[in-house]
């Protein structure tokens, strides 16, 4: 007992210095969206203001349609996480629980493609939406994730789906369930754990995405929040070129931007350590 009692007084210490490290960037650039331009360009820079300024915030939606954006992202980040989520699930309930030909040949190839990089299908995929007429809407952003849902996903999911005991099935369909029925009323609410970390991956990679919508979006009225906060470059940030956007409204843009993404796992976090443990075989 007290060598742990020890172990503890060690660690805890080493835990928060490491933790300080880890989240000085954001404090830094909390820090900076409160300071006023004598603090910025102070030499040496300086973390916390002397003065503590909240206008920032309210300037930044003069600046730029950062309503349209948050709509704009809300819309993509809504349908991809509804998409996602109940596309892989299905496939991965089929690879689980049906008996096919060359089931384990297919699975294989979608595993596969999660070694392929995602520049290798940039063109094709851009060139496809363009036939289509689909660029400078938010369509190429939510389309795909219906279609799977991704091979990480579905991948999670089975795991989830195969440790299901079999005698649920046989018991459903001796009452007369089909296999939507045995889907969507028994198996689904089972992995709910799984459910939860497919979402919440999907939702940070949607609303933290850039590459997506900077490849298929160039109207501004279509842009997502990611692409909104490029569109304040740095060369404008310091104020030289245009001189109405400064740092301190650039940090308070990227921290009100990261705000929906702590809020999601911290109220979901007990969930995503939970399916993450039971998908792994960890078990507390």
């Amino acid at each position: 007992m007290r060598t742990s009692g020890k172990s503890a007084l060690l660690a805890y210490p080493l835990l928060a210095a490491f933790a300080i490290v880890f989240l000085f960037p954001l404090i830094w650039m909390v820090a900076r969206s409160f300071m006023g331009l004598d603090d910025l360009y102070k030499v040496p820079p300086i973390v916390f203001p002397t003065k503590w300024m909240a206008n920032s915030y309210s300037e930044i939606w003069s600046l730029k349609p950062f309503p349209t954006y948050i709509r704009n992202t809300g819309i993509v980040v809504l349908c991809s996480v509804i998409g996602a989520t109940l596309s892989s699930a299905l496939c991965a309930f089929g690879f689980a629980r049906l008996r096919f030909p060359y089931r384990n040949l297919i699975f294989g190839i979608v595993l596969s493609t999660m070694m392929l990089p995602g520049a290798v299908t940039m063109i094709p995929v851009y060139v496809l939406f363009s036939k289509l007429h689909w660029t400078n809407t938010l369509l190429p952003l939510i389309v795909p994730t219906f279609f799977g849902g991704g091979a990480f996903n579905i991948f999670l999911l089975r795991q989830f789906f195969a440790t299901l005991p079999p005698d649920f099935d046989e018991a459903a369909k001796i009452d007369g369930a089909n296999l939507w029925n045995i889907f969507w009323r028994i198996s689904l609410p089972l992995c709910l754990p799984g459910l939860t970390v497919v979402a919440i991956g999907t939702f940070m990679s949607t609303w933290n995405d850039f590459m997506g919508p900077l490849i298929y979006l160039s109207k501004e009225q279509s842009f997502t929040l990611a692409l909104g906060l490029y569109a304040l470059s740095p060369g404008e940030a310091g104020g030289s070129t245009i001189g109405t956007i400064t740092t301190a409204q650039l940090m308070a843009a990227c921290s009100l931007a990261i705000v929906p993404v702590i809020l999601v796992f911290f109220f979901a976090q007990k969930k995503l350590i939970s399916g993450t443990a039971i998908s792994t075989g960890i078990k507390g």
